[in-house]
């Protein structure tokens, strides 16, 4: 009995090794082929393996159509050809061949683990709806040919699939569980006893059976979507139990059927798409023996594509994008894109996710792409966007140069300017014109002088008396230019100068000199100084429209564009416009507001001149100016020229406007916090929220700047200002009412107070010294006389007064000393009147005291007659360590008021000054190397300025040297006045020398007062 038992356990696992899992359809739009199984030779690893596949089709197989059977790539199907291919209908062999040229009812090709099988036309092997198809693929294949090679098994263990699809219209799917060997392991719990009682005495019985029946061949078959059925085999007849769950706690419960099986079926029902179940079978044979398998699991067929959403486009940039979604479940990320819908790029990231983040580079600036977005999840669903479009942002050309300006020289001219920020600048292009300004930078009746990256050029052997036209255009690496600034300027020759027949009054021009009575200031100047106080609108006089008169143009036609264009400025009440110092601003007109024939259009911005050029994309005429760094009115003029000769004009107003600024109160005094951020917010749908700066390319929150100065260009509406800083309470600035697109408030920040700790030292530690009350503590001129040696000076004047000839020479010094200052009193009053001379004698000791002092202020004046130098613009240059610019960044600007008084309040750091003044030349050539100037110290020459103290004060004096070519041709009062205060200083000396011996040799009062007096006048 027990080897009949065996010899059938062993048949039952022979014919189960032989079936295999089927998995049911997946293409929804397509009959699930039925009775579907793939009995393979083996499965065990890299073995090789015939196949012999069975399946029902619901839809039949018509001539002309293909069925496909798939295999994992991880089979090797390699050495399979024709011959060892068959396939059967209910049972009757078709005969096949290579193609269908012939009469075969079917053809065979195989490439790519892929086997296609095509059923010919006209042959007659056509398959009937609800027939049993069968395939056999190895050396089982006889029908037509004979099988010689066969599959070889994944090498790997685990679950492998084998589909079958095809033009016919079914398919479906069979899953191998390759393993190490034919046979599935499996876990048992032996009962410690079984049952059968005892035996008996005197007769034995059956033995009692303790062994739980082995489980084995476990296949999970026609798994679809929400459904999956599981058999298994055991080595005697057993209950059927099987637990199963999304986790390895089987938490959905037990599957059970009634009876005692060897061969074993459950179906689960109701499954969860997409979703891993854990399952394991127990079976219980009728002794009580209970076996139990190891944790097994599946996965139902995931059939739904994702779902795309929230398609957007970021961080666009001139060659760059960024394009996200997402899905509804992890899927990998696939952008395709192109000019057109061939899409004929495509960017990738495999890594499954449900937020998808692609970025397309190396595009073309200016340029609109169609891009769609593909995800594909772990089952191989696809899901396609519509059609999107991007498009990149436009490359523009660089801003215009500013501050573009000639010098005239005889046969020679230099132009110097300030090149704009732009990253890609690449070079400057200069053109020379003889006969009028150029018409833009292929301008060919000009000349190119230039196209070097360089702020200054000079032009040499030019003709004198001739006047030469400029256009100077930035242009970038795309090769774009700016619109241009025009220069001219014209040539003259150097002229000897002729001394006039009279020379003029030098007192007459006293009341200009810097050290003269009515020039000194009686106190401090004025804070705010001039720069920093904006014209009132009451002052500004708003100018009739041009265009009134010359031709239909107005100036409602000129548009004043900032913040990267998006927002356009409007005149204030007073007529003017408002902008902020050092922004960039596009000034535009509308093509449509001029007739077609325009030849040239010119724009006019207080000094500079430049060129606008026809955007046609924008249809406006346009030219980038920076705003410069001065509080003042600038006149806009717009000229524009027809090719008929005719013109037409407009004009109105710019305002520079002070910035906003964060500061706080030190001991009465303003200074600013160069740590603060600012943070601006909108009031909107009665709320106050952060004010989004990113459309109008502004931060919001923001640092301000080392000057603590801030400001941003917003559309009209109602704002708050909050302002924040470490050691500081948070301000907020009030509501502000915005009608000129500018938000610059002033914000006071209060420091917060600390406790302050005072700490006792301890008394014995510190050695104390009482001092006598009639004994009072030496003041630092005692301590210092008392440091002479007095004693030994006394002795050594005594050794000298009784020398030979000491006492005659102190008698002859006497009439030398009278000579000398009388010679004093000579000089001085042939250089100046005797009454001015007298006030100079008397009071020179006080005058020198009070003159010389340094003032809280710097004077710009001319090196030449000493004259202060009004509406001079100085500019601060801070020097960071390390940086390529030696000349440093710009941070302050001011412009000197009537007295040619400046002054700036800086902290720690490296700063460098310029200056500039039409028809003046900074640094002085005239003073080089000069530290005092007569009544000017700390002369400037353009030397870097190193400031360690907190809230320094830079009042340097600064001398200009008149621009034209006979700037050293001082007037003749200046240089007799040079000559006779050197003849001063000769003989003053030799005075001062004299009286310093007298008083030596004989110490009387009156050789003391001689002293006094020769130094004062000296120092006159």
């Amino acid at each position: 009995m027990h080897i009949f038992r065996r010899i059938i356990q062993t048949l039952t696992l022979a014919a189960v090794l032989t079936t295999a899992a089927v998995v049911g359809a997946w293409n929804v739009s397509a009959a699930t082929v039925t009775s579907v199984n793939d009995y393979p030779s083996t499965l065990q690893t890299s073995q090789d393996s015939n196949h012999r596949v069975l399946f029902t089709t619901p839809t039949g197989i018509s001539e002309g159509s293909t069925v496909t059977l798939t295999f994992a790539t991880a089979f090797d199907t390699s050495a399979i050809t024709e011959d060892d291919i068959d396939i059967a209908d209910d049972g009757t062999d078709l005969t096949t061949a290579a193609d269908c040229s012939g009469s075969e009812h079917a053809s065979v090709a195989i490439a790519s683990d892929v086997v296609t099988i095509t059923i010919c036309a006209g042959d007659g092997g056509a398959i009937a709806a609800t027939s049993a198809v069968t395939i056999e693929v190895g050396t089982n294949a006889t029908s037509s040919g004979t099988g010689a090679n066969q599959i070889t098994n994944p090498s790997s263990t685990g679950n492998y699939y084998v589909s079958i699809a095809g033009t016919f219209g079914d398919s479906g799917s069979i899953i191998l569980p390759i393993g190490g060997d034919d046979s599935l392991s499996v876990t048992a719990t032996v009962p410690s006893s079984g049952g059968g009682g005892e035996s008996g005495g005197g007769g034995g019985g059956a033995p009692a059976d303790t062994t739980a029946p082995t489980i084995s061949n476990i296949v999970v078959s026609g798994v679809t979507t929400t459904s999956a059925t599981i058999s298994w085999t055991t080595s005697e007849a057993a209950t059927r139990l099987l637990d199963y769950g999304l986790t390895t706690s089987f938490e959905l419960g037990t599957e059970t059927v009634s009876g005692y099986y060897t061969s074993h079926s459950i179906t689960l029902s109701s499954l969860t798409e997409g979703a891993t179940y854990y399952f394991q079978i127990r079976g219980v044979d009728s002794s009580g023996n209970t076996a139990t398998s190891s944790t097994q699991s599946f996965t139902t067929l995931d059939e739904t594509d994702p779902v795309i959403s929230d398609i957007e486009v970021v961080d666009i940039t001139t060659t760059s994008a960024r394009v996200t979604w997402d899905t509804n479940e992890d899927a990998d990320s696939t952008v395709s894109y192109g000019l057109t819908s061939s899409y004929t790029n495509t960017e990738t990231d495999e890594e499954l996710a449900t937020s998808h983040s692609i970025l397309l580079t190396d595009l073309t600036s200016g340029t609109t792409y169609q891009f769609q977005v593909l995800s594909t999840d772990a089952s191989s669903n696809q899901a396609f966007s519509d059609d999107e479009t991007l498009t990149t942002d436009a490359d523009d050309s660089p801003g215009n140069v500013s501050d573009l300006s000639i010098t005239e020289g005889d046969e020679e001219l230099t132009l110097s300017w300030t090149n704009p920020t732009d990253e890609d600048l690449s070079g400057i292009l200069v053109l020379q014109c003889l006969s009028g300004y150029p018409t833009g930078p292929t301008d060919t009746s000009c000349t190119s002088v230039s196209t070097a990256l360089v702020t200054s050029l000079l032009l040499l052997d030019l003709t004198n008396g001739t006047t030469y036209y400029f256009g100077v255009f930035a242009y970038d690496s795309a090769g774009q230019f700016a619109s241009g600034a025009l220069v001219s300027g014209t040539l003259q020759a150097s002229e000897e100068e002729v001394p006039s027949e009279e020379e003029p009054d030098f007192e007459e021009e006293s009341s200009e000199e810097p050290g003269g009575e009515e020039e000194v200031p009686d106190s401090e100047p004025e804070e705010p100084d001039a720069e920093e106080i904006p014209p009132s609108e009451s002052s500004v006089n708003v100018p009739t429209s041009l265009g009134a008169e010359e031709g239909t143009l107005s100036d409602a036609d000129v548009l004043y564009l900032v913040a990267d264009e998006s927002i356009t400025l409007t005149t204030t009440s007073s007529g003017v416009v408002e902008v902020t110092p050092t922004s960039d601003l596009r000034v535009a007109i509308p093509a449509d507001a001029v007739s077609d024939d325009v030849e040239t259009i010119m724009l006019t911005v207080g000094s500079d001149t430049y060129l606008m050029r026809l955007d046609d994309a924008l249809g406006l005429y346009s030219a980038d100016i920076t705003i410069p760094d001065v509080l003042t009115i600038l006149e806009v003029y717009v000229l524009v020229t027809y090719k008929d000769g005719s013109t037409d004009a407009v004009s109105s107003y710019l305002r520079t406007i002070s910035l906003g600024e964060v500061y706080q109160v030190v001991d009465g005094e303003e200074a600013t916090v160069s740590t603060a951020r600012v943070t601006l917010f909108e009031y909107v749908d009665d709320e106050w929220v952060v004010w989004d700066g990113s459309p109008y390319d502004q931060f919001n929150p923001t640092s301000v700047s080392e000057e603590g100065q801030f400001a941003w260009y917003v559309t009209n509406g109602t704002y708050q200002v909050r302002a924040e800083a470490d050691g500081f309470e948070s301000a907020n600035s009030g509501t502000l009412s915005v009608e000129n697109a500018i938000v610059n408030p002033r914000i006071l920040l209060t420091a917060i107070e600390e406790e302050e700790v005072v700490v006792e030292p301890p008394l014995e530690e510190v050695p104390t010294e009482e001092i006598s009350p009639e004994v009072a503590p030496a003041t630092l001129a005692q301590t210092f006389l008392n440091a002479l040696p007095i004693a030994g000076m006394q002795k050594a004047l005594e050794a000298i007064r009784d020398l030979p000839g000491v006492e005659e020479s102190a008698e002859i010094s006497t009439p030398v000393l009278a000579i000398t200052a009388g010679a004093s009193v000579v000089v001085l009053a042939i250089a100046f009147d005797f009454l001015p001379f007298l006030q100079y004698l008397f009071t020179a000791p006080i005058l020198f005291f009070w003159r010389r002092r340094r003032k809280g202020h710097g004077v710009i004046y001319n090196a030449i007659s000493k004259a202060p130098i009004d509406l001079a613009v100085v500019r601060l240059f801070k020097i960071e360590d390390g940086a390529s610019d030696a000349r440093g960044r710009l941070v302050k600007s001011r412009v000197t008021d009537r007295g040619g008084r400046y002054f700036f309040l800086v902290q720690p750091g490296k700063y460098r000054l310029m200056v500039t003044k039409p028809g003046f030349q900074f640094p002085s050539d005239y003073l080089t190397g000069e530290t005092t100037d007569g009544a000017y110290l700390d002369v400037y020459h353009g030397e870097m300025v190193e400031v360690t103290a907190d809230n320094a004060v830079i009042t340097a004096n600064i001398p200009l040297d008149p621009s034209q070519a006979a700037k050293y041709h001082e007037p003749a009062s200046i240089r007799r006045r040079k000559l006779l205060r050197g003849t001063q200083h000769t003989v003053a000396i030799a005075g001062v020398i004299a009286s310093f011996v007298f008083a030596i040799v004989r110490p009387t009062l009156f050789s003391v007062g001689m002293v006094v007096v020769q130094v004062g006048i000296y120092l006159i």
